[in-house]
């Protein structure tokens, strides 16, 4: 089995997927199954599983019948399983659907036991005589010419769905206004606008020409495009609308850099929450983000009561790749004002580049960060006041900022720190943790999320970053939230491209700024960011954020080891229902003179249950009182109020049962076997 070939089959080729008989804007609603099924196919080839491999294609063809690249994985599973006639109709099928790469088909090894049959050269002679026809039933994409401040319609002509991103791609030609410098600054009406004005003048600055501006709340907070000539307003057809493809998050990859907006929040229920914050309840939502961000879009939202004095900040990661605005409806508008100006100042020759090293996005970052907060000197940018989870509007400087990207050379420009952890400490869940969601939050080449469930007090993990830039590099790491007693940055390379992260518990905390004085809000967040050191700037920062239960109160001895986990919420903090779900007990863990732990006691209302090590409920013990019969336990949530009440953790005993054998009488941990 060649698990590269069929790996890069999955996730390379997905493009060449059509789902024909699928409207373009009901395509999304299949690409949570699509990327669930993708991993179990990896989770298959590892394992060299071949049946799980079929059975996971023929799921994937069942539900997507339409896609090309999913049949023609079929087509490789069956051609493992020697299935040639099934193999070849699956093939052929394809094709027909769109598969028509007949080099990568002929030179597939995993199709090997169909080269020596007629029909496979037969089918690898349609591919390549079909390869430029339109396949039947699917319209065929025209991409427009548009003029620029003119609105852009998205709409399927000119529209795909690419089932690899998990997001639509859209295709048009902008076409430059008619006019020359001086109409174009006499029409700016943006912020700063003597300066802007003087400079489209000179034709020392690049305009707005082959900008895009999207909103995303039907004109709630919309900018006034007129202030900004040539930008182009980018809309959706009456189908995307009745679809609601137009409103909430963004959905939509352009050839061309995009500002967006979208003054929203969810406010009634018990999962209220800002946009924002509801993006890093998704992963699919945070990835894309990321996504879009390396695609020359920059985003922005309000933080709607999730950033505010009453709560504290409730957001489980620093997320660098959109802006979050201070206040609700509205505040996003001076943000987006802001960076239209930036965009429209940059000179010509710093915006080609900008926008071919897919750098606009990060590039509006770094600037935002340099000229907001009262920056009074250049190394006060790795301080962590630059580079809050929330910007408030008051603090931004447009001249500065303006100013600042009219100055910004090519040369200045630096590319995005790519982070990647190599290791890191691995809980259980059942053991370590009583969530059945993992700790890994998210995992973005700029932006890394986990959530701190482990009841160790000490987490560890080795973290390498990488950005393509000519010559040597420097990375500079920058404890920016999270108290420096509690937490070690070692290099572990000459360069600081590689480290070693240790965090200590830190709970919900107040942060403190350098200076010893304390931040407004609480938090339950520690923030790492990484720095590219360039010639007169850093970089904007790819950060890795560790979030700490709000709700758990943990009492750790003098050796860090744990003593106590009061899950019940004792200070009635808000915790976020998408991340955690409520547990209604105490723990009170139990060690051997040595350190090793033992297992621990639950309290529950009335009652008091034991746990082993290992997590097993214990059932019966010895004359020395310890354990010599316990159950494995599942931990589900039950829904045990009303519609709007929140679930509950429950512990529920499985039919696992071991037995707990000791060398002696001074072992108190003993090992287990299965007693079934």
């Amino acid at each position: 089995m060649k698990y590269c070939q069929i790996y890069c089959v999955i996730f390379f080729c997905l493009t060449a997927g059509v789902l024909a008989e699928i409207p373009l804007f009901e395509k999304p609603q299949s690409f949570k199954q699509h990327t669930l099924l993708a991993h179990q196919m990896v989770q298959a080839l590892r394992a060299g599983n071949i049946e799980q491999m079929e059975e996971v294609c023929r799921q994937a063809v069942e539900i997507m019948p339409e896609d090309a690249t999913w049949t023609y994985n079929l087509a490789c599973a069956l051609a493992y399983r020697e299935d040639k006639h099934e193999a070849l109709q699956m093939l052929e099928r394809a094709i027909q659907l769109g598969f028509r790469n007949a080099e990568a088909i002929e030179a597939d090894n995993d199709l090997k036991q169909l080269k020596k049959e007629a029909r496979f050269v037969e089918l690898v002679a349609q591919a390549r005589e079909l390869k430029n026809t339109p396949v039947p039933g699917v319209p065929v994409l025209v991409p427009p010419t548009v003029m620029m401040g003119l609105p852009m319609e998205i709409n399927p002509s000119n529209t795909v769905w690419n089932m690899d991103f998990g997001c639509f791609q859209s295709f048009f030609r902008l076409l430059s206004p008619a006019g020359g410098d001086e109409d174009r600054a006499k029409a700016y009406g943006g912020p700063v606008a003597e300066l802007i004005r003087g400079w489209l003048s000179e034709g020392v600055a690049a305009g707005n020409r082959g900008d895009l501006y999207m909103n995303r709340d039907r004109g709630h907070s919309k900018i006034g495009i007129a202030d900004f000539p040539a930008l182009t307003p980018v809309v959706y057809s009456a189908e995307g609308v009745t679809a609601n493809a137009d409103y909430n998050l963004p959905n939509t990859i352009f050839e061309y850099p995009l500002i967006g907006n979208s003054s929203m929040a969810m406010t009634q229920g018990p999962y209220w929450r800002s946009l924002p914050r509801m993006a890093l309840s998704d992963q699919f939502s945070s990835i894309l983000h990321c996504r879009l961000y390396l695609s020359n879009q920059m985003w922005v939202y309000p933080e709607h009561e999730d950033y505010d004095s009453e709560l504290g900040d409730l957001f489980p990661m620093n997320a660098p790749f959109y802006t979050v605005a201070q206040g609700s409806s509205y505040s996003d508008k001076v943000f987006m004002r802001a960076f239209a100006a930036a965009m429209a100042a940059f000179t010509p020759e710093t915006k080609q580049y900008l926008i071919g090293s897919k750098l606009m996005a990060p590039t509006l970052q770094m600037l935002l960060r340099y000229t907001s907060g009262g920056l009074k000197k250049p190394e006060d940018y790795l301080d962590g006041a630059a580079h809050p989870a929330v910007f408030d509007g008051k603090d931004l400087n447009v001249t500065n900022l303006v100013q600042m990207a009219h100055e910004l050379k090519p040369d200045d420009v630096l590319p995005v720190v790519n982070l990647q952890i190599t290791r890191e400490d691995q809980n259980i869940s059942g053991v370590d943790y009583f969530d059945r969601m993992p700790e890994a939050l998210l995992n973005t080449p700029c932006g890394i999320g986990r959530i701190a469930r482990g009841v160790g007090y000490e987490r560890k993990m080795v973290v390498q970053a990488q950005a393509a830039i000519k010559g040597t590099a420097e990375y500079q790491w920058v404890l920016l939230q999270g108290d420096p007693q509690k937490v070690q940055i070692t290099k572990l390379s000459a360069d600081g491209s590689r480290v070693e992260i240790t965090l200590g518990w830190h709970g919900f905390y107040r942060p403190m700024n350098h200076d010893g004085s304390p931040r407004r809000l609480m938090s339950g967040r520690v923030d790492v960011g990484c720095f590219l050191k360039g010639r007169r700037y850093y970089s904007a920062p790819s950060i890795i954020s560790v979030y700490y239960p709000p709700t758990e109160e943990r009492v750790y001895n003098e050796a860090h080891k744990i003593v106590s986990v009061d899950y019940r919420n004792p200070l009635q903090r808000y915790f976020d229902p998408a991340l955690f779900v409520q547990k209604l007990w105490k723990d009170l863990y139990l060690h051997t003179a040595s350190g090793e732990l033992k297992g621990w006691y639950r309290k529950l209302d009335d009652r008091t249950e034991q746990f082993t090590y290992a997590g097993h409920k214990v059932l019966e013990y010895d004359k020395l009182n310890r354990p010599v019969l316990a159950c494995a336990v599942s931990y589900l949530p039950r829904q045990v109020g009303g519609a709007d009440a929140l679930p509950v953790m429950i512990c529920v005993n499985t039919e696992s049962k071991f037995s707990y054998k000791y060398k002696d009488a001074k072992d108190e941990c003993g090992e287990f076997e299965p007693a079934n």
